[in-house]
């Protein structure tokens, strides 16, 4: 309760940086974090939006011995959160404790670096930016993985189609051409996908792998 409250809360003061009104189930979690369950150890997690710390929960409770987590999270607020209510449970105690676990604050864009991950987990709100802020994003996130690494997000079923008709105007248009450019990807890179019924709303836990040395285009 104390996690929902404070997704709500974001999402008031600032809704087109949460981009949603409650967080991750713990199936969604559980279908985001599938192609991580199935590989071999050691392997190295970025998780990327983070939010009040749902999936992060689940990954601290799957997390092997000799696997590594970066969370990365914009907003200040929820990075606290993350770092009192989420990194100090017992999941989280050993991980920690070993220098296993790094929260980052800021754009993954400007605080990842050079470093690469075998699995990228990602609750970033796609559908809310720009074409151009999404391909940055993708471009970023698709250099930071290891080759043969794997892209998993989560996108609301019918979200895309229900903003292009409710919008208007140019946001109607940024809309449009977000949902165009993720289909395209899509088509191009996602290998399976996982419906999750039980969520707030429904969603798609998609996961890609990208071509080697291709571009999100």
């Amino acid at each position: 309760m104390g996690h929902t409250l404070g997704f709500v809360r974001q999402f008031i003061a600032n809704p087109h940086s949460v981009g949603a009104i409650a967080p991750s189930s713990r199936m969604l979690a559980r279908a985001l974090c599938e192609p991580y369950q199935a590989s071999q150890p050691p392997a190295s997690i970025l998780e990327v939006g983070a939010g009040t710390g749902a999936v992060t929960k689940y990954i601290g409770s799957v997390l092997r011995p000799g696997d590594t987590l970066d969370i990365c999270e914009i907003s200040p607020a929820f990075t606290e959160l993350l770092r009192r209510n989420v990194l100090t449970t017992p999941a989280f105690s050993s991980p920690v404790a070993a220098g296993r676990v790094r929260l980052l604050e800021g754009p993954v864009q400007d605080v990842v670096g050079d470093r690469k991950y075998h699995f990228i987990i990602s609750g970033l709100p796609l559908t809310i930016f720009t074409v151009e802020q999404v391909s940055r994003i993708l471009d970023s996130l698709r250099l930071s993985l290891h080759p043969g690494g794997v892209f998993s997000y989560f996108e609301y079923i019918g979200l895309r189609k229900l903003s292009g008709a409710l919008m208007t105007g140019r946001e109607r248009r940024r809309a449009k051409e977000v949902s165009k450019f993720l289909s395209t990807n899509i088509a191009a890179y996602q290998f399976r996908r996982r419906t999750v019924l039980v969520n707030l709303p429904p969603a798609y836990a998609r996961h890609w792998r990208f071509d080697d040395g291709a571009t999100a285009a």
